[in-house]
């Protein structure tokens, strides 16, 4: 997580560094990065294989998740079958499953006017209600699905911006508020546009995902321990209110 200009900066930097880049030409080649709203829902992995969703699993502890493929086939975003003669035999879409604001309200309506106890926050309700035994409990809570990330082989893939057009194209939902940027400048001018926006939205943001487009350049960087040297997440200052 990174919570400043010089955090996003130094982020640049390494990335730079992690490319062979050094002195003088250090930022000679600008990287070109995407931007995308971190939204505050549930993680989940769909598998595809042969055009088909054949399992759905949450994110759990990072190593192992809950299968709820049942449940998640009640999402009407989330297609069932893909219709592509050139797809991939087996592929995963991993993304975001979320409660928007105006199905939260509407579900703590219901709630009211059955005398039964609200729900608290919209992320927490959308994590249990996929969790459920009964789908059509599920169905009816209209839960909603962005998805931003494509993994599989046969891609034939150069840039992770082009991994989004593909998942597009493919009728998955995403949110149309991804940029490429092509330096750390447009990143952050991204960053101040939506920390001044995300109110408008309508679920909740809490900051950024910054991934270095080039696929070759991602290989190339690796992880570390726990996580990507390509990727970053830019967190918004907290909201207050009285």
């Amino acid at each position: 997580n990174s919570y400043s200009k010089e955090d996003m900066e130094d982020f640049d930097r390494r990335v730079c560094e992690g490319l062979g880049m050094k002195g003088n030409d250090l930022f000679a080649q600008e990287i070109e990065y995407v931007c995308e709203l971190k939204f505050d829902g549930l993680s989940i992995g769909l598998t595809y294989v042969d055009g088909k969703l054949q399992y759905a699993v949450t994110r759990g502890d990072g190593v192992q998740g809950d299968d709820v493929t049942a449940n998640i086939k009640t999402i009407k975003t989330i297609p069932l079958r893909i219709a592509d003669k050139n797809l991939p035999e087996k592929f995963e879409v991993r993304g975001e499953i979320f409660l928007s604001k105006e199905a939260f309200d509407a579900l703590n309506h219901e709630q009211e006017e059955a005398g039964e106890e609200t729900y608290a926050n919209a992320r927490n309700t959308a994590s249990g209600t996929i969790k459920l035994q009964d789908s059509a409990i599920v169905a009816r809570r209209g839960l909603n699905c962005y998805t931003y990330y494509l993994i599989g082989n046969d891609l034939n893939l150069t840039t992770h911006e082009g991994s989004i057009h593909q998942l597009e194209a493919w009728g998955f939902n995403v949110s149309r508020t991804y940029k490429s940027c092509t330096d750390i400048d447009e990143v952050l001018k991204y960053i101040n546009y939506w920390e001044n926006r995300r109110s408008k939205l309508p679920l909740e943001t809490d900051g950024v995902v910054i991934k270095v487009n080039d696929l070759s350049h991602q290989e190339q960087l690796g992880f570390t321990a726990k996580s990507p040297r390509w990727a970053i997440a830019y967190k918004f200052k907290a909201e207050k209110v009285s």
